[in-house]
């Protein structure tokens, strides 16, 4: 099940808290900021379907506007 935009964030802001606090040994380190980019990647594949959508409804308006008649 894909997660949400917000979890995405969410988890994102806890593994950029581990990372920050230096308080994590090499291997943890490195799976923390391994399973970031993997968060990173799964936001900007939904923020791109979110975009799409929206440039298809902004299409679809400017076509509609464009059929009226003036």
């Amino acid at each position: 099940m894909e997660q949400s935009f917000e979890k995405i964030v969410e988890e994102l802001r806890v593994v950029l808290g581990k990372l920050e606090s230096h308080n994590l040994n090499l291997e943890d380190a490195v799976n923390s900021f391994e399973k970031g980019i993997k968060l990173i990647e799964n936001a900007e594949k939904i923020l791109t379907t979110a975009q799409k959508k929206l440039e298809i409804l902004e299409n679809d308006k400017i076509e509609f506007y464009e059929k009226q008649p003036k």
